[in-house]
């Protein structure tokens, strides 16, 4: 009796000091883990203490550039729409320029930077950051994406805005793409009107059906190809879209019309996909003054009258294999002058995220007796 009373009295001594020093002992605070957001997709998660969703992406490409003539532009400034004296790598020459503007003064001419040779490795980074919410008003978004270029000579490694914008239910704030945007197909066209600006844009989605109306700052448009503005622009671009997705179709229908220093522009096209097992096809065109709004050749003018037209398929040999061809043609019914072009693609993705591929285009203008072209190979890692 002696020995349970005092075994029973030690293990009492023992709880109490033990309750004694936890009393003294800190509680920690338990920590909380990232949790996966699946509320927008794959990729995304809680922001630590928030209701807030986040996705990380980005892309690492290094390419071997190839172009006819080299990369190095070499012309004499000219206010004329299409014709005067240029420096070409044998010598002075007159006819219709087709590169970019190189200012001269001085009575001496100006050489664009840019490789001499035929070739050049180029390597390019970007990444991107979306964040998402959900309100009574609908999600609320806020995109980044960082993006730089290095190719040995231009720019020199910096890192530039890409795109950046925010919205709220239907509404968008901020620098992306057009809603005059559409695409020229699965392999690489040589005329394209892909358009990032800053705008506002009103974006509605139901059945299938969506429409976009854009207004938007019109330097981004016009400025490469329309030098002097004496009277500034007078008022935003007006652009639009309206597309259709379900079941092995989509389409799209664009338009935008500006109003530049001297006139109004605008421009109407659409494209039209259809995709049956491994085989995709994709038709499309537009018509209008405005080059940029159809993908005109760079020498076709604002004010004529111009029309693109184009087809182009991609096949998948097996899971890991795909080609593309494009075929592309432009016409300027105001001098009769037409322009055509060719492009292929061939990728190899033997594991998620990454890709190997080669490219090429050529195209010709009427009055001239040989193709130009460009190409390159390379791979790319996705994230």
């Amino acid at each position: 009796m002696k020995f349970k009373t005092l075994l029973l009295g030690s293990a009492a001594t023992l709880v109490v000091a033990g309750g004694a020093q936890a009393a003294d002992l800190s509680i920690a605070e338990p920590v909380e883990f990232v949790r996966i957001c699946d509320a927008f997709g794959t990729g995304y998660w809680y922001i630590p203490g928030t209701d807030t969703c986040i996705k990380i992406g980005g892309k690492v490409q290094f390419d071997l550039k190839f172009r006819k003539g080299g990369f190095g532009d070499y012309a004499l400034y000219s206010y004329g729409p299409s014709t005067g004296s240029y420096i070409t790598e044998t010598g002075v020459t007159s006819g219709q320029i087709y590169g970019s503007w190189v200012y001269w003064s001085s009575g001496s001419y100006t050489v664009s930077s840019g490789h001499s040779s035929d070739w050049k490795f180029v390597i390019e980074a970007s990444v991107d950051f979306t964040a998402k919410s959900m309100t009574e008003y609908g999600p609320l978004v806020g995109y980044l994406k960082l993006k730089g270029v290095w190719d040995g000579v231009d720019g020199g490694g910096g890192v530039n805005v890409d795109e950046a914008y925010l919205s709220l239910g239907h509404i968008l704030f901020g620098y992306t793409g057009s809603a005059a945007n559409f695409s020229d197909g699965y392999a690489p066209g040589p005329w394209h009107g892909d358009v990032t600006t800053n705008q506002i844009k009103l974006s509605w989605a139901a059945a299938g059906f969506g429409i976009q109306l854009g207004i938007e700052d019109p330097y981004k448009r016009w400025n490469s190809e329309l030098p002097l503005y004496p009277d500034g622009y007078s008022m935003p671009d007006i652009t639009g879209n309206v597309t259709f997705s379900g079941g092995h179709w989509n389409a799209k229908l664009i338009g935008g019309w500006s109003e530049l220093w001297d006139g109004s522009v605008y421009g109407v096209g659409g494209t039209v996909e259809a995709t049956m097992d491994m085989f995709s096809v994709m038709v499309g065109g537009a018509y209008g003054t405005g080059t940029t709004y159809i993908g005109g050749a760079s020498i076709f003018q604002n004010y004529d009258t111009n029309w693109t037209a184009f087809i182009s398929g991609k096949v998948a040999v097996g899971p890991t294999v795909s080609i593309a061809a494009s075929w592309a043609y432009a016409a300027n019914d105001t001098d009769n002058s037409s322009a055509t072009a060719g492009g292929a693609k061939l990728v190899w993705a033997p594991v998620p995220g990454f890709e190997a591929y080669a490219e090429g285009k050529a195209w010709k203008y009427s009055g001239e007796d040989q193709h130009d072209w460009e190409g390159k190979v390379g791979v790319a890692r996705s994230f």
